[in-house]
Parts: structure tokens; C-alpha cells; sequence
């Protein structure tokens, strides 16, 4: 670090490829990066041509392409200049080099939907990406999801805001530079892109503004004065590109894509050409963006240096005694440590579900076993009232039920057959709300094994193995406790017991019909039915 910290050190070329060493470092682990470390992260809104920009700096074709979103993760891409030939390597799979940059797309669509299973999703876990070639210059970028106002068909409710989170996550960095990237054919002060970078670099210092489709303006209209910094100023300027992607030839007719040295050939004589860029042209383009990044990047790494340096010395010492405590769990033998954290394990989940031991947390909101007491003693209770019926409505049901099954026939006996169906409808109704109070305990239980796990931290892999363990266990349970309670639902189904004691008993009425007066009969036949839900009158 000493030797780079010097304006015009020949080192300063490797300060890109350090700070890349060190991503990997984190990400061969397995560790979550701590560390706020330089970067470039590349913010705009869908189809605002992100992706395009990043393949025309790379000069190749390599990201997923299509109508809707498809960036759903951030994409850390790391560029190093190297000799011979190109290759990419991915974070996830380093010791297989990709040669084929189809291939490079299609791992990014399979990497990702291994983690988004939801095609319409996003996630914040990003995919690690390394090119080595002679075309690139150092660089390190990180391919955002690209913002969205409102939800498509069948993208989650709060999409918006997942993506949002994921932004400002990385641009809520100190040391992040934000490249913003805007199409020049809409209103700048309206861009997506650039309020969210101005929500946390208000000032514009660490915010580059990068504007697209420069070619898609119309006649009469450019962005000279965007590109000068008199619009929106930004302590690092504006840079302007032409993107490839369909455009219109001069006779209305859209014209075949260009591939990217085309591209980038239509784009060096739009700029010479165009009377309003032709004197500023050796600022724009990709090219000048992608030296640009470089050198702004390097220059930010050399700044963010010292207090990079403090942060990992900190963090040294911080994880050598962390080194240190582990093995002060026994000095005996690693059984006895893994013992030792399992029965650890057992006191902390034994502890969330009983009870004891109050934090001062506890004083603040109900955790573990008091959720789930909450859950049977409140939740349960009103989830099954709401499937209750009002005496009237049972009434009118039990009204309209008798005289269907009677038919045109008049009837001296209430039929049974009737207040079976609607017991039954009733006793059905109870499984729903069964149902939600597993799924709710289900839940609670979760997060109880999830905080429950965190005690092994200082074992990330352990952890994580451990918390996948007891969650296999726990789902497998939930499954048999919905089928043990659906069949005992259907078992109260199969059967109702017209002698308990919310029915009035066929055979002594039976009885009684032939014993008594006709007039006290009558009476008694219409007690047929359930005790105060049909009117005296029914019969």
C-alpha cells in the first residue's frame, strides 16, 4: 500500500488489481465484505442502456439480453488488463475458464436462477465476474438491476422497493462512485438515475454522469449543454455515448444492429460529424468513458487508501481475536468444541422457546415462545370466530336446507339430513384457520432458529449447514402436522354424533311421539332440530 500511495509511482497501475485481490479474498471464503472498498456502481433505470454500455467498454457481448428485466442481481465486473488470450472466470466457479462469451451469458442466466427462483425477482447476492484481456483497461464495475416506477405483470408488489434497497446499498458507500447513466431523449431533471445518486452524493462528488442515445434526440435537439456541465453540474462531469440497438436509416426504415465495432465506429463519426459535438469529441464516446472510469477509479482508490488501510488493520485485529476465542472453547479437541457449541446451540433455542433469562430487549416486544402462546391463545381464537355463522344466518340456512329436501312433499318429521350438511359445512371451515396458526408457528419457529444459529457466527459454513439442518427438520414436521390435523378434521366429518348434547335425542323423541297427546307431540317433534336454531314455527 506504501509504495502506491505516490502521484506517478508506476505502482498506481496496480492499485485496481489490488482492490480486486481483495474482493476475491472475500469471496473465496465465503465471508460477507465488510469492507467498503472502492468501486464504480452503475445506476439507472430499465432499458436506460446500462448493459450496452458495459459491453461496449468490455467489446464484447456477454450480458443477458430481452424486453424485461434482466439484470435481477448486481453483477460485480472486474476488467484487468492482460496479455494473450481473453477469458472470463467466475466468482462462483474459479477454476473454470470461460472462453466463449455465450457461455458467459448463459452462466449468468443459470447463476441467477439458481438464486432467483422467481423469474420476476431480484437479489441482492451479486454474481462475481472477472475478464482478463488485452482490450480492457483495469476497472471494476457493478451492474445494478435497473430501477423500475411501478410493478409489471407478475413482478412481486414490492419490487420497486427490493430494487431501491439494492441500489443504495452499494451507493450509500462513501467510497462508491456512482455512474449514472441517462437516455439523453428524456428530461434530465426527471432522470431516475440521477435522483437517486443526489439522495446520497447531494453534493455530486462522487457521481459521473453518463448519457445515452445521443443519436435518438431528432433534429434540432442535443445535449451540448448536459455534456458541459450547465444543466445538472457534477463536480465529475458528463460523458456522452452513441449505444448499437435498432435505429432508424434516413429513409424511416429500421436498420439492422450494429455489432460493437461498428458501433463503436458509428459512434466516433456521429461525433465528428455532428456540428454540435464535433469541437468536444475527444470527450466523448466510449473509449474516453472507459479510460476515464479507469483513471477516476484509481484516483479515488489513492484517496480512500488510508482510511482503507486503518479499516484493515482493524479488522485484522478484530478477526485474530476472533481466531483466538475459537479455540479458547477447548483446548482438548475439536469433538469437544463442536460439543460444545451444539449444546450452546440447545440452551439458546431451549431458552427462546421457555422463556427465561430476560434481556433488555425482552421489556420491548415478545420473542420466541411468547410469540407463539400469543399466536394460539389470540391469533387462533379470532381466526376460528371469523368462520362462526350468526344464529340468523344458521337459521335461514337450516330453513332453506329442510324445505329443499323435502320438495313438494309436505314432511311430519324434520329431516336429519339437513342439520348433518350443515355441521358438516361448518366443521370444514375449521381447517383454514388450523392451517394458518401451523403456518404462523411455522414462522415464528424460523426466525427463533435463524437468531438461534447467529450464536455460531464465528462458523460461517457450520452455521449455515447447521440452520439448513434444523430447517429440513422443521418443515419435514410441518408437513405431518398439517396432514395429522387435516385428518382429524376429516375425521369429524366422517360422523355426527346427533346425542351430544347440542342435539336433542331422536329416540326419546320418538318415544315421546307415541306416549304423549298429540298436541305436546307436536311440540316435542319440532325439538328435533339443533337446540335454539330453527323457529317452533318450521314445522
Amino acid at each position: 500500500l506504501a509504495m502506491a500511495t505516490h502521484a506517478g509511482n508506476p505502482n498506481m497501475e496496480l492499485l485496481i488489481p489490488m482492490i480486486n485481490q481483495l474482493q476475491h479474498i472475500f469471496t473465496s471464503v465465503n465471508a460477507k465484505l465488510t469492507l467498503t472498498l472502492p468501486q464504480i456502481a452503475v445506476v439507472g433505470a430499465q432499458s436506460a442502456g446500462k448493459s450496452s454500455v458495459l459491453e461496449n467498454i468490455v467489446g464484447r457481448d456477454f450480458l443477458p439480453r430481452g424486453g424485461n428485466m434482466v439484470t435481477k442481481r448486481p453483477l460485480v465486473l472486474q476488467l484487468i488488463t492482460s496479455q494473450g488470450q481473453e477469458y472470463a472466470i467466475f466468482g462462483h466457479k474459479p477454476q473454470q475458464r470461460f472462453i466463449n462469451y455465450a457461455d458467459v451469458r448463459a452462466e449468468i442466466e443459470n447463476d441467477t436462477k439458481a438464486i432467483v427462483r422467481d423469474d420476476m425477482g431480484v437479489s441482492s447476492l451479486p454474481i462475481n465476474l472477472t475478464i482478463y484481456s488485452p482490450h480492457v483497461v483495469n476497472l471494476t464495475l457493478v451492474d445494478l438491476p435497473g430501477m423500475v416506477k411501478v410493478p409489471s405483470l407478475g413482478q412481486p408488489a414490492d419490487i420497486v422497493k427490493k430494487i431501491d434497497d439494492i441500489i443504495l446499498e452499494y451507493i450509500s458507500n462513501e467510497n462508491c462512485l456512482i455512474l449514472a447513466v441517462t437516455p439523453a431523449n428524456i428530461d434530465l431533471v426527471t432522470s431516475d438515475a440521477l435522483v437517486m445518486a443526489r439522495s446520497r452524493d447531494p453534493m455530486g462528488k462522487r457521481t459521473i454522469g453518463v448519457l445515452t442515445k445521443l443519436d435518438m434526440m431528432g433534429k434540432g435537439h442535443n445535449a451540448r449543454d448536459v455534456l458541459l456541465n450547465k444543466v445538472v453540474v457534477l463536480e465529475r462531469g458528463f460523458i456522452g455515448v452513441v449505444l448499437r440497438g435498432q435505429r432508424l436509416d434516413e429513409y424511416g426504415r429500421i436498420s439492422k444492429e450494429l455489432d460493437i465495432p461498428g458501433a463503436l465506429e458509428h459512434e466516433r463519426q456521429f461525433f465528428q460529424n455532428d456540428p454540435a459535438y464535433r469541437d468536444i469529441a475527444d470527450r466523448l464516446g466510449v473509449p474516453y468513458l472507459q479510460r476515464t472510469l479507469s483513471i477516476q477509479l484509481t484516483e479515488h482508490i489513492l484517496k480512500c487508501l488510508p482510511n482503507l488501510q486503518r479499516e484493515l488493520q482493524t479488522r485484522h485485529r478484530d478477526l485474530s481475536k476472533e481466531v483466538r476465542d475459537m479455540f479458547d472453547i477447548s483446548s482438548s479437541s475439536d469433538t469437544k468444541s463442536l460439543i460444545g457449541l451444539i449444546h450452546e446451540l440447545h440452551e439458546t433455542f431451549d431458552t427462546a422457546l421457555q422463556g427465561t433469562h430476560l434481556t433488555t430487549d425482552d421489556l420491548k416486544t415478545l420473542t420466541g415462545g411468547a410469540r407463539i402462546a400469543n399466536i394460539f391463545r389470540e391469533r387462533f381464537p379470532f381466526e376460528l370466530v371469523k368462520t362462526e355463522l350468526q344464529d340468523k344466518d344458521m337459521r335461514n340456512q337450516i330453513i332453506v336446507a329442510i324445505k329443499n329436501i323435502r320438495g313438494f312433499k309436505p314432511g311430519l318429521f324434520t329431516p336429519d339430513e339437513a342439520f348433518e350438511y350443515i355441521v358438516q359445512m361448518q366443521i370444514a371451515k375449521f381447517e383454514d384457520p388450523v392451517m394458518k396458526c401451523i403456518d404462523m408457528v411455522v414462522s415464528e419457529l424460523l426466525s427463533v432458529i435463524h437468531e438461534t444459529a447467529n450464536k455460531m457466527k464465528r462458523y460461517p459454513l457450520l452455521r449455515q449447514v447447521t440452520e439448513d439442518l434444523l430447517t429440513q427438520y422443521l418443515r419435514e414436521r410441518e408437513i405431518a402436522t398439517k396432514q395429522a390435523c387435516s385428518a382429524y378434521i376429516q375425521t369429524q366429518l366422517s360422523y355426527i354424533n346427533t346425542n351430544n348434547e347440542d342435539f336433542i335425542g331422536f329416540a326419546g323423541q320418538y318415544f315421546c311421539f307415541f306416549s304423549l297427546k298429540e298436541k305436546r307431540t307436536v311440540v316435542l317433534i319440532n325439538n328435533f332440530i339443533r337446540k335454539d336454531y330453527v323457529d317452533s314455527s318450521l314445522a
